[in-house]
């Protein structure tokens, strides 16, 4: 017998009819039409919107509570439609929509309360992980509520099944899948196929209800299996809270989400931790019923018990203990403020644009919210410049400390020692005597004299520096000496040349390593062709220009990003000399 997933269309219809389906007002499928559609302007859309009172009333009020805030209060519709956007729009009226498709008593039996709080979980799964996927978090959050509406209608459509909803719900995806075609003989993600294709969905909405526990298919646009992608990642955190065996679908959801997107498992576990609060809060804009909610702490120590009872090796045990300690401090109140602050610590340790006058620029860009990136550069009392790039091996808070305490001692040490080679010992030296072990940094150094153009420069484990000239003209410099925190042994190779009219370009690996294109790495080869291409523009826009590329990129940022350029300028944006 062929799955629910390899069910074919004429199979699927024969089970379920296109009229058996519950259907969403219908005024609220003109109004996810007409924002769907390019050549709805702004004054048409508010039109059709503010038609159905029912809909009008309860947009305002979805739209104000704050976990749909937009800032400002919205009073009116043409108001709604000019701050949400159309797409933010579309998405709110399905939400009311969908919710409102089926009423609390249309299946007798079935607690459609514990059906509600499942699918808010799996739409602010969706909503998190839409931020580092880079996708629209107000779609992706449409994505989750609607991706399991379809075994909703399979119980409306079988009342005298309701009876099946807690061991389904109890069920990792794959198994509840299995269930769901025993018990059905189809599942959700087909119905769910045939409700956009009844509704006039959009297209990249179908494809993620029909598609999200198929295989990435080929013959799927990859921008449209981005939806599908998130809404099967989604399933297996929302899982996380509601399977009996929740510490083996905690490892299954860090995995797939690690082959997904990429995310590290601590990213996904204080995901998690933030679902408990969203979903309550979801629940409330949406005028929903849901029962208290089961906190990721929770889960981590009951985790953690039963790694104690199965008697697993003290090494891994260990390990567990570790992580549930880490997730206990970073559940703390105070923790997103606590990150916000560090970022603006952060942002202060940059130097100002005009620190150096015009020789010398740089831009920073974190893949997430603390960089392990950090650049620095300033005027000696005699003239001198000294400038920097670095980056610290790990993520997170250990990093960005890291970060912070190698800048801070560059800039205090910088101001009385004036040699480069001297100064990485210096600061080397102390790294090794305090820093955690395993952790190190790479840097690249250089003291600037724009009276006579000399550049002194240390390159310590960083990429290669490079040096362009006129007609493209360019000379690679690579690291000499290892990085800092290894050995405080270490004597550190100092290189010198004039500048000569030519510029200097430093960067971390987040440069050469990011992505520009779907599984193609820039490397140093596409890093200088770029640079040639860009190198009759101002400074600012060289690196705000080669940056876009990344920003730009149908992948997400995998590391920090992080330039700097060195020239001596004529005062007009070009390179003197």
């Amino acid at each position: 017998m062929k799955t629910g997933a390899q069910a074919s269309e004429p199979m699927v219809t024969k089970l379920v009819k296109p009229s058996d389906l519950p259907a969403p007002p219908q005024a609220a499928i003109q109004i996810v039409h007409a924002c769907s559609d390019d050549k709805t302007n702004s004054k048409r859309l508010a039109q059709l919107t503010a038609s159905d009172p029912v809909i009008t009333a309860e947009i305002l009020r979805v739209a104000n509570t704050p976990f749909f805030g937009y800032g400002k209060k919205i009073q009116s519709i043409p108001r709604a439609v000019t701050v949400m956007g159309q797409r933010a729009l579309r998405s709110l009226v399905l939400c009311v929509a969908v919710r409102d498709a089926l009423k609390e008593d249309a299946i007798p039996g079935f607690d459609i309360a514990s059906y509600w709080e499942e699918s808010l979980r799996h739409a602010v799964c969706a909503r998190l992980l839409g931020k580092d996927a880079w996708l629209d978090v107000d779609e992706c959050f449409t994505v989750g509520l609607l991706q399991d509406f379809g075994l909703l209608v399979m119980f409306f459509l079988n009342p005298e099944r309701a009876g099946m909803w807690p061991e389904l719900r109890h069920k990792d995806p794959v198994a509840r899948l299995e269930l769901e075609q025993k018990t059905f003989n189809i599942t959700h993600d087909k119905v769910g196929a045939m409700l956009a294709k009844q509704w006039g969905l959009p297209d990249g909405l179908a494809e993620a209800l029909g598609n999200h526990h198929s295989p990435v298919a080929e013959n799927i646009d990859r921008k449209k299996a981005g939806l599908a992608d998130l809404a099967r990642c989604a399933d297996w955190m929302a899982a996380v809270f509601s399977t009996d065996d929740k510490t083996k679908t905690l490892q299954q959801c860090r995995n797939l989400v690690a082959k997904t997107f990429g995310l590290d498992p601590q990213l996904v576990d204080r995901h998690l931790a933030m679902v408990p609060e969203q979903v309550e809060e979801a629940a409330s804009a949406l005028g929903l019923r849901i029962g208290e909610q089961l906190q990721f702490d929770e889960i981590m120590r009951n985790a953690n018990r039963k790694l104690a009872d199965d008697n697993l090796s003290y090494q891994e045990l260990t390990r567990e203990l570790e992580t549930a300690l880490k997730e206990r401090d970073r559940l703390a109140a105070e923790l997103n403020r606590e990150i916000e602050l560090a970022q603006e610590i952060q942002q202060s340790l940059l130097p100002a644009k005009d620190a150096a006058g015009a020789h010398v620029i740089g831009i920073n860009v974190p893949a997430r919210e603390l960089s392990g990136d950090f650049y620095d550069y300033f005027t000696l009392d005699d003239g001198h410049i000294y400038f920097n790039l670095g980056d610290v091996s790990g993520k997170g808070i250990n990093a960005a400390l890291l970060m912070a305490k190698t800048s801070s001692l560059f800039r205090c040490l910088g101001k009385k020692i004036r040699d480069p080679a001297e100064l990485l010992k210096q600061i080397n030296a102390e790294l090794c005597e305090t820093t955690t072990r395993g952790m190190f940094v790479t840097i690249t150094a250089g003291l600037y004299n724009p009276a006579t153009g000399s550049v002194r420069l240390v390159n310590a484990g960083n990429p290669p520096a490079l040096l362009i000239g006129k007609h493209d003209n360019h000379q690679v410099l690579k690291a000499d000496s290892p990085p800092l925190g290894i050995d405080i042994d270490t004597d550190f190779v100092e290189n010198e040349f004039e500048l000569s009219g030519r510029s200097l370009y430093l960067f971390s690996d987040g440069v050469t390593e990011g992505h520009i294109a779907r599984n193609e790495m820039l490397g140093i080869k596409g890093l200088l062709n770029m640079i040639i291409k860009v190198n009759t523009l101002p400074p600012q826009r060289r690196l705000d220009t080669i940056v876009d590329c990344f920003r730009k990129s149908p992948e997400p940022l995998r590391d920090d990003t992080t330039m700097l350029l060195l020239e001596h300028n004529d005062g007009n944006g070009k390179p003197a000399g």
